[in-house]
This record gives structure tokens, C-alpha cells and sequence, in this order.
């Protein structure tokens, strides 16, 4: 089975999805919901199995709000593609299977050995709007990567990041301050140009993209790496 991935929806739409990575990440996600249900938009938050695991009230206020969800992982670990103890983290809080899965820095070999990923209900999608909030200080920076982006368009998949991967709970809580601040001024500027805010789970993914081996498995563990020689990659 090839491993395929999304960057974007149908482009003669006025939909965009705006997702959020590395939460729930309490309170800095429910900044983002307020702001988002405040404007009449959605988001689709793909979260950490450990962080749904600590946090799960915020979690659940996630889904209670009426956004998406979908799998980013358990640990966030580079070469680790725990995607399946994730999912049943995520889908013990959720109910139901998640539908949508981002591969954490992108690492897509990791999503090879999980059963859960390659599943053909599962949808890995990438963005093709990439601001970079998690290394920006400067809302207005952010504001200006999100709005100015070349590839911004109908369909297009905003990444920006409600929370973090580590543990250290003063850098986790205010590594998303600055994109807190700039997200209404984001919301407000794509909806002035008419684009409707929705969940991935309202926009039709097209022109999926085949991934092909890019180097990033060199310290893959012996099942990621055999899975790549699989589909015809080296991974060292």
C-alpha cells in the first residue's frame, strides 16, 4: 500500500481549515475555541494521546465545542510513529475512530508500521499554509505569514500550534501566546475575503501527494525502516 498525504481541499470552494497542533494544552486550547466559536468558525485540533490522556476535560471541551479532532501522535517523538496507542487514547475520550491524522515534523516514514495510519479510512494531512507561529514571538509576524501566504486559496490547510510537545508546563503554556493574540485578526482577515472556517470533516481533500522516501528515516527503528525499503526507499 502507498503511503499518500493532503495539503489542501477543493480549490473552487471558499473553505479553509485552520488546525491546531500539540494540545489540548489547558487553558491556551480553550483560548483558541472562545476566539474561534466567538467568530462562527471551526477548527480541527490534532492532538497528543498523552496530553488527551492528562487532560481530559479539556479534551472534551474540544469536542463539546463542535470542532474536529484528529491523531498527532502519543508522544511527538521524531522516529516514533505511535500513532495507534494515540488513537486509543484519543478514541476512549472520543467515542469513535479518528478520521484525520498529522504526522508529527512532518516524519511521514513514521506513519508506515502503524495499522492505524495506513488504514483506508484514515486521511494523513499535511497543510499547504505553514506560518511557523511556533517559532515566531511576533503576533503580527504570524498574522503576516498566515494572510500573505503564497498558497493561501480556496481549500487551503492553515497549521498553526495550540500547545507543545514538552513537558515543561511554563514553556508549553506560553509558547502559543503569541498566536493566541494574532488568531482573531487571522480569523477576521480570512473572513473578510469570504472564506467560510470549517472543520476538515467539511472539506473534500483532493490531489493527494505519494510520498516518497526523503532521507528522514536514517534513525527510523528496524520496522519503520523496513517498511520504507518496502516501498522502495533507502533509508539511510
Amino acid at each position: 500500500m502507498s503511503l499518500q498525504y493532503y495539503t489542501h481541499g477543493r480549490r473552487d470552494q471558499m473553505k479553509v481549515a485552520l488546525t491546531f497542533d500539540d494540545g489540548p494544552n489547558p487553558p491556551r486550547t480553550d483560548q483558541v475555541i472562545e476566539i474561534l466559536n466567538r467568530r462562527g468558525a471551526r477548527g480541527t485540533f490534532f492532538v497528543l494521546g498523552k496530553w488527551a490522556e492528562r487532560f481530559p476535560q479539556a479534551f472534551q471541551r474540544i469536542v463539546e465545542s463542535g470542532h474536529c479532532v484528529g491523531n498527532h501522535s502519543h508522544l511527538h517523538e521524531a522516529h516514533l510513529g505511535d500513532f495507534d496507542r494515540a488513537e486509543a487514547a484519543i478514541g476512549n475520550l472520543l467515542g469513535r475512530p479518528t478520521r484525520f491524522l498529522r504526522a508529527h515534523y512532518f516524519n511521514f516514514f513514521t506513519c508506515l508500521y502503524s495499522p492505524v495510519a495506513m488504514s483506508r479510512d484514515m486521511k494523513i494531512v499535511d497543510a499547504d499554509v505553514n506560518p511557523a507561529d511556533y517559532a515566531k514571538s511576533d503576533p503580527q509576524a504570524i498574522i503576516d505569514a498566515t494572510l500573505q501566504a503564497p498558497a493561501l486559496a480556496g481549500g487551503s490547510i492553515i497549521d498553526l500550534h495550540d500547545g507543545r510537545e514538552m513537558d515543561d508546563d511554563a514553556r508549553r503554556l506560553a509558547s502559543p501566546l503569541p498566536m493566541i493574540e494574532a488568531l482573531p485578526a487571522i480569523v477576521e482577515g480570512l473572513q473578510a475575503r469570504g472564506f467560510q472556517l470549517v472543520g476538515l470533516d467539511e472539506m473534500e481533500l483532493v490531489d493527494p501527494i505519494e510520498w516518497r522516501h526523503d532521507g528522514r528515516g536514517t534513525f527510523a527503528t528496524p520496522e519503520a525502516r523496513e517498511a520504507i525499503e518496502g516501498l522502495g526507499g533507502n533509508p539511510s
